[in-house]
């Protein structure tokens, strides 16, 4: 290492440890309001989690979600689903596109009917909506 090098790799360091922002280690991100879309009917969800990250930062936010799909594949690799829909009797409340493979809704309590397409088929389930924390792992075939 020559002393240019050195005198950079010095500076880095004491930049580092004097900057008011802390390290990377102490660093505590907030909370990824980008991930979170909402409908017109003002029902907010997060799609995605394919990535560790993506999975990590939505873990995190998990208490303000409580209804949680987990699409799979019959061997349980993750998938992503090319649309879910959740539907009422008045009609469709929620349709995400590319969704998954996890899925996070704040859905009022109550019935609902859930449709995921997935390679040319549609698949469909009937939920009860509880007002605590549920997660539905849903298998589809694909």
């Amino acid at each position: 290492m020559n002393k240019r090098q050195w005198l950079s790799v010095w500076g880095f360091a004491i930049g580092a440890a004097a900057s008011p922002y802390g390290s990377a280690q102490t660093k505590v991100e907030p909370p990824n309001d980008e991930m979170v879309q909402t409908t017109p009917g003002g029902i907010e969800y997060i799609s995605g989690g394919a990535g560790e990250d993506d999975r990590t930062s939505m873990a995190s936010r998990q208490a303000e979600f409580p209804f949680k799909v987990v699409l799979s594949e019959p061997s349980g690799e993750y998938l992503v689903a090319d649309r879910l829909s959740v539907l009422t009797p008045q009609g469709s409340l929620l349709i995400v596109r590319d969704a998954g493979p996890v899925v996070m809704m704040k859905l009022p309590p109550g019935p609902y009917v859930l449709e995921a397409a997935y390679q040319g088929k549609t698949e469909r389930r009937s939920v009860q909506v509880a007002s605590s924390s549920q997660t539905l792992n849903w298998r589809l075939a694909g």
